[in-house]
């Protein structure tokens, strides 16, 4: 628990000293995906931290490849 308090306030440590310049210049469409990498960024972390397994990111390619190769395959006549 003490890690993970740890890593979100490096998080909103991280977060408070970036955000307001990018407010002042108004780049809000950098804000929102700043937001989301620093949010998935610190997930990750905390995953780490804890040692818990995460998926591989080939389950994903697996999961979009299968189908695609499927057709091909039909199409062509493999």
């Amino acid at each position: 628990m003490l890690i993970t308090t740890v890593i979100i306030c490096i998080a909103l440590a991280i977060a408070a000293k970036d955000l307001p310049g990018l407010y002042r210049k108004h780049r809000f469409k950098d804000i929102f995906v700043y937001i989301i990498m620093l949010g998935l960024g610190t997930w990750l972390s905390i995953l780490a931290a804890k040692l818990e397994v995460t998926p591989s990111p080939l389950v994903l390619i697996e999961i979009i490849y299968n189908p695609v190769n499927a057709f091909v395959s039909h199409i062509l006549g493999f």
